[in-house]
């Protein structure tokens, strides 16, 4: 499906400001025709040893089919990726707007919310009448706290109040800091600051809670404001006093200057600005019509559907487990896109050597692969191997790199496609791309512990080709006979135990004993090596004669034991293909000595009381049988 498209790169697609700021950007960009690819990680989060391949995600897009991007730079907490991004959108040559409250590389839309905290600010002085306002600012996003505290205090200065360095604290968020700010805030409880901005609404109202839990009143004692006007803070009793974000309105402009972009035009950095939302925790007034109870409801079906992913997300991990192959998979990925509310799309595409066994394998187990090559370089091919569009699976296939996904598996309902590359300890797996329900993103938080499932899940059949490689090998090594090829004395025995757990109840088996003729006048005249030779020789011809249900071994110098899913009639065609064999190779190749062997078959039917190793004695006797009646041999 060709047409025109525009990337946005974003960190937390699951956060509400960067959804809100998605939706805008998909709305207005398709209303100029342009498709939205999203390209979206985790970076900042602490996923262990998969935290490191997010950036894999600059890998994913087809750049030559794009328009334009846009690339969220304020939502990724990584100066290190974003820089990578960054470097990486310049040598696109593509068009770029840049959405960050700060520094920026590329034309910039910013929301300016803040000067906002001048107006708070200026409001607690002229209509609180504050002396002493504080500082609550964010130890983790510690560049625009800094920002807004310096504004705080460039305001308190214009109105010829004083603002220390003690009047602010930088919170790490955790139940003891929280303590430990009110308590350097409020001076102990000894110099109780009027005011108490926050640099977000989190942390306004987890000062509150921790406040009020100290003995304070809010805002009795100290009005306190927040940034960012989140339903928690608005279902407070009072409301909270905070800054209100038109993103939905700041990704809608971001799309119309790339526009402008793309189509040459000059253009210069914007900014949208946020505007004061006065609840009743700054000491103002509020209305008391608030149905709090619809903000529990909703809380309640949250923790609900929480629980659930919970659980879904420790089911598909145990079912993943248990997988061998990734066929078998398939199922479970398919129950689990059903879960994923509002979702019509579901792709799972992986490059082509995903699953190659590396050049060092393949070294130390002298195999090959089919999929033989460097597993750091799978080239330009990608396999889909899974897909499901409205409730419907779709065959897979492969298709070039160049595409984001094959035309064919796409609808032209689906707009706005979210992708999220496959974690993956060193490089990267492939990507996953989702489609929702008329464009609506609706990415739950619990696709990031499903990710992290799948990575795993790919991970483990990887390790378990390489495991099975070596075990493969090491058998090889250990169970095999180095002359013939066919099962040595330790072989056997494995797999006569299991040759015997395996049999169906009332089925004929046969046992076949060979045992060369006159190895000794052979080793003695001609030497061993013409001894090995004959031997080997003997080993070709019951190689050829067996079936791949039988289990032949090389049980001791020249002896050789045959199991046979079989009767005696099948035992005895078995017997004659190797005489055969023997035969044929002294007419081709006539030599000074024959290859002979003596050979006794013994059949017997499974039963509880039917013992192999018997079976094996009685072959072994009708083998001696056969050579004291040709003592020649």
């Amino acid at each position: 499906m060709a047409g025109k498209k525009i990337a946005l790169f974003i960190s937390h697609i699951y956060g509400e400001y960067q959804r809100n700021l998605s939706q805008g950007i998909i709305d207005k960009a398709l209303e100029y025709g342009y498709q939205t690819e999203i390209y979206t990680t985790n970076d900042g989060e602490d996923l262990g040893g998969l935290t490191d391949t997010e950036k894999c995600l600059l890998e994913l897009p087809v750049y030559s089919g794009l328009s334009g991007i846009i690339f969220a730079s304020g939502t990724y907490s990584s100066p290190i990726f974003k820089k990578s991004i960054s470097s990486l959108l310049k040598d696109t040559g593509l068009p770029v707007i840049e959405v960050n409250d700060t520094s920026h590389d590329f034309p910039n839309v910013t929301m300016d919310n803040n000067t906002m905290f001048s107006m708070i600010t200026e409001h607690f002085i002229t209509m609180h009448n504050a002396r002493r306002i504080a500082y609550l600012g964010c130890k983790n996003e510690r560049e625009i706290s800094d920002i807004r505290l310096n504004i705080i205090s460039d305001t308190m200065q214009k109105n010829a109040l004083s603002f220390t360095e003690g009047d602010s604290y930088l919170c790490d968020e955790s139940p003891e800091d929280y303590i430990k700010a009110v308590n350097c805030l409020t001076r102990n409880g000894e110099n109780v600051p009027d005011a108490i901005l926050c640099y977000n609404d989190r942390l306004a109202y987890e000062l509150i809670i921790t406040a009020e839990n100290m003995g304070f009143n809010i805002p009795e004692d100290f009005g306190v404001s927040g940034c960012d006007n989140s339903a928690a803070g608005q279902n407070m009793v009072p409301p909270l006093t905070t800054i209100s974000y038109p993103v939905y309105g700041l990704g809608q402009i971001a799309v119309d200057n790339l526009r402008n972009l793309i189509k040459g035009r000059d253009l210069s950095n914007t900014s949208v600005f946020a505007k004061v939302i006065y609840g009743g925790s700054c000491g103002c007034s509020h209305g008391g019509d608030k149905k709090v109870h619809f903000y529990s409801h909703a809380l309640q079906n949250q923790i609900a559907d929480l629980e659930r992913s919970i659980i879904v997300t420790a089911r598909t991990a145990s079912l993943f487990d248990k997988v061998e192959d990734i066929e078998d998979s398939l199922d479970i990925m398919s129950e689990n896109t059903d879960k994923i509310r509002g979702c019509t799309g579901f792709y799972l595409a992986l490059s082509a050597g995903w699953n190659r066994l590396s050049d060092r394998i393949l070294t130390l187990t002298a195999s090959t692969d089919p999929e033989s090559g460097d597993d750091d370089n799978a080239g330009d091919d990608m396999i889909l191997y899974f897909a499901k569009r409205n409730g419907k699976r779709l065959p897979g296939c492969t298709f070039k790199g160049t595409e984001l996904l094959p035309d064919l598996v796409l609808s032209d309902a689906e707009n706005a496609r979210i992708v999220s590359p496959i974690y993956h300890h060193g490089s990267s797996y492939g990507y996953v791309v989702l489609t929702f329900e008329n464009d609506r993103i609706q990415y739950p938080f619990h696709l990031v512990q499903y990710l992290v499932n799948l990575s795993q899940l790919l991970n483990n059949l990887r390790n378990r080709k390489r495991s099975d490689a070596m075990v493969t090998h090491l058998e090889a090594i250990y169970f095999k006979d180095s002359l013939t090829g066919l099962l040595n004395k330790s072989g056997f025995d494995h797999y006569k135990d299991r040759f015997e757990a395996g049999l169906d109840p009332e089925s004929e088996i046969s046992v076949l004993y060979a045992d060369m003729n006159g190895l000794k006048a052979i080793n003695d005249t001609y030497g061993h090596d013409a001894g090995d030779f004959a031997i080997r020789i003997l080993g070709q011809a019951i190689s050829r004669a067996v079936g791949d249900e039988d289990t032949a071994g090389r049980i001791g110098g020249d002896e050789f034991v045959i199991l046979i899913h079989g009767g005696a009639v099948r035992c005895e065609e078995i017997e004659k293909k190797i005489v055969s064999y023997l035969d044929n190779y002294r007419k081709l190749n006539p030599g000074k000595y024959e290859i002979t062997a003596s050979i006794g078959c013994a059949s017997g039917i499974a039963s509880p009381s039917f013992s192999l190793d018997t079976l094996i004695k009685e072959a072994d006797s009708k083998m001696y049988e056969h050579k004291n009646r040709h003592p020649r041999n």
